[in-house]
């Protein structure tokens, strides 16, 4: 039986003619868009034209575009690569679900619907969530385009561009039509809404890209492109969108495209700003994840100063040194121009200040700073090695790469270290006072690092395996990588988000509620098994809004990022709760590493359990936490050499505090920023 290629898929909506609204609710330049994407789908990215269907105006009906949305849906196989772009007006309506905390759904516009009196026949982002869950289940490969608005404003200059955007309809529930959701979906939304990002349009996922035009706050414009003295009207987003995307190459991620489009859109229209939320660092229109460098983006520059995007909530440092990249930068190689180097001055909450050292081409926004000095005061973690003296040649290697190492350093005479590394040789017997005696026999040499606690601290190596050393000072930059993040917090005491921040951790009951995962009296921990579900509440009751975070410190050492997802940023109102791990499509089921039995012992024992951490960070401020990201402890049966770039940047770090005293002092008044831990016991079954 042969197996099908995957096929690629598009849906282009895009809507000029609004019969049932008035004159001023016209647009011009929406079926300009979607040709032109049509376009660009089939020239620049194979898409055949059989496998695109497009609706414009009198065909772009709610039934129209609801019946493509689920032959779509119908159609799609594994793996498959599916384009949906809307160009048209975005709106709300009165909530018939009950699931909006404002009362309002969100929605878009089709051709056929009206307000005032005209039936309303708006698209809800609870019909396309429902869709999209449905698609995503057979392929993550989904990207959304939304050229429109929710938010707007009917007094407007007439000089102004039009604005994709219809107000809302706020008649009562009852001269609307029914809710098309069905009942036993009606949770499914519910859960699922309260965690949309700053688009506004759909709930975060991994499993698809969305990108929209705006914010949830703004609007998104069209823009009068003129060559020849003849002027044509696009989407400003679908316009400057589409430029990028002809002139993207293999390898071109959303994250590269984006990055320069938000600053064109941003230029000529300043009050919007298109929104990213997804597989970011995922091959445009492909299937491919492009893990990128470790890197934080130059905001802005104004003469000899450049501000990044990175503050003392991610563990920048005041004197680390930085190089700066041009944007698009993936890796570090001798090709890629290095534009200069900087060295940072002040620190405030989530940005940062720098001098510029030296520059050899003109440094601008949307620039990649990577760190190449890390300023760790002494903060490192400090280990010692033991070992017999006819080993000399591994113990001179591994403390080489200690010394050389910004995150390690070698305890002096009867100084107390955080860690020792053995060197055991072969043993047939284990006697008094041998190390690490849980390991029993041993039939060659290998290293095997204890904690304070004579605990196994990560897998044991055999001496003589290529790249053992290198594995195991890699691991314990792991270890100081993660205690430096975990032990992240504001110095500053009077901070305003000080029990402002509340983050509750609850457990799904047998008959399928959530409750409040309450500790065990006789441990005092949370308990939860492997297998078992996992969710969180957030809840803000500072008088402002505040963007959450929430990191994963799991039991090998990785650090991962919960909520949102990478590269999004969430908005949290005053008085507002969201929840995370609830809704469909949003599990977060717990399980032990296949690795993790070192940790208590005997490399043949059944791991028990282990204390894992999630950590909240909530900002006044857009911040991106994926910085602080890293995987588990590596084994040499991966290891494929030290040299590479992303290797390196993996041994710097940007989660320590550096100097306390320092941040505490240049903290901007401005900027405010808490964390919230919640820790639980995880057993094995």
């Amino acid at each position: 039986m042969s197996i099908s290629k995957p096929q690629k898929r598009a849906l282009a909506i895009g809507i000029n003619k609004y019969p049932y609204l008035p004159a001023h609710y016209q647009l011009k330049g929406c079926i300009n868009d979607v040709e032109l994407m049509v376009n660009i789908l089939q020239d620049t990215f194979g898409f055949p034209r059989e496998n695109i269907t497009l609706l414009q105006d009198e065909t772009a009906t709610r039934e129209g575009i609801l019946g493509a949305m689920d032959a779509l849906v119908e159609s799609v196989h594994e793996n498959d690569i599916v384009v949906i772009h809307y160009s048209g007006h975005g709106s709300q309506m009165s909530d018939r679900e009950g699931d909006e905390a404002d009362g309002l759904d969100e929605t878009i516009v089709p051709s056929d619907s009206g307000r005032n009196g005209s039936p309303n026949n708006d698209i809800t982002d609870d019909e396309i969530y429902l869709r999209l869950l449905k698609l995503t289940q057979v392929t993550p490969f989904v990207t959304l385009i939304f050229d429109c608005c929710h938010s707007g404003t009917i007094s407007r200059d007439p000089f102004g561009v039009n604005s994709r955007w219809v107000e809302p309809d706020k008649r009562p529930v009852e001269q609307l039509p029914p809710s098309p959701i069905p009942t036993d979906m009606i949770d499914t939304i519910s859960d699922g809404k309260r965690d949309v990002g700053a688009s506004g349009w759909l709930p975060l996922g991994k499993k698809y890209v969305l990108i929209a035009g705006c914010r949830d706050e703004e609007s998104s414009y069209e823009y009068n492109y003129t060559q020849n003295e003849k002027a044509t009207t696009y989407g400003t987003f679908t316009y400057f969108l589409s430029q990028e995307l002809s002139k993207a190459k293999p390898g071109t991620t959303y994250r590269d495209i984006f990055e320069r489009v938000s600053m064109e859109v941003s230029a000529v229209r300043s009050r919007q700003h298109p929104q990213m939320e997804g597989a970011r660092d995922r091959e445009i229109f492909g299937v491919q994840d492009i893990e990128p460098m470790r890197f934080v983006s130059v905001k802005q520059r104004r003469e000899k100063m450049l501000t990044l995007a990175a503050g003392a909530a991610h563990g920048v440092t005041i004197n680390s040194k930085w190089e700066i990249y041009p944007p698009g930068t993936k890796r570090i190689s001798h090709e890629i121009p290095q534009l200069g180097k900087v060295e940072i001055t002040d620190v405030y909450a989530t940005t940062s200040h720098t001098k510029i050292v030296s520059e050899n081409e003109t440094i601008t926004s949307n620039c990649r700073a990577v760190e190449t000095a890390h300023f760790y005061g002494e903060m490192r973690l400090v280990v010692d090695i033991q070992a017999p003296g006819d080993y000399e040649k591994a113990v001179t290697a591994l403390r080489e790469l200690i010394d050389a190492s910004d995150l390690l350093r070698q305890g002096q005479k009867d100084e107390n270290t955080s860690a020792r590394i053995y060197l055991i040789p072969p043993r047939t017997a284990v006697v008094d006072n041998d190390p690490v005696p849980q390991l029993g026999t041993i039939s060659q040499a290998i290293w095997a690092v204890v904690g304070q606690d004579g605990r196994l601290m990560m897998p044991t190596h055999a001496v003589e395996d290529f790249g053992a050393s290198v594995i195991i000072c890699n691991n314990l930059e792991k270890v100081a990588r993660y205690r430096q993040a975990l032990l992240l917090k504001n110095p500053n005491t009077n901070c305003l988000l000080n029990d402002k921040i509340t983050f509750t951790l609850k457990r799904q009951t047998s008959d399928g509620n959530w409750v409040v995962a309450e500790p065990e009296k006789d441990g005092g921990y949370v308990v939860f098994a492997e297998g078992d579900r996992i969710a969180a509440e957030i809840s803000n009751s500072h008088n402002a809004p505040v963007y959450v975070a929430v990191l994963d410190f799991g039991l090998t050492g990785a650090v991962s990022l919960l909520h949102p997802i990478s590269g999004a940023n969430e908005q949290l109102a005053p008085g507002k709760s969201i929840q995370i791990g609830i809704r469909e499509g949003d599990e977060m089921k717990l399980y032990l590493p296949n690795n993790f039995s070192y940790t208590l012992g005997g490399n043949n024992q059944k791991p028990l359990g282990g204390v894992e951490t999630y950590k909240l960070i909530a900002t006044t401020h857009e911040a991106d936490f994926s910085l602080l990201t890293q995987e588990g402890f590596k084994d040499v049966r991966k290891f494929i050499g030290w040299d590479t770039p992303i290797e390196k940047l993996l041994s710097t770090a940007l989660t320590g505090h550096g100097n306390r005293e320092t941040i505490r002092n240049n903290l901007n008044r401005n900027e405010e920023w808490v964390t919230v831990e919640r820790l639980f016991l995880l057993q094995s079954k």
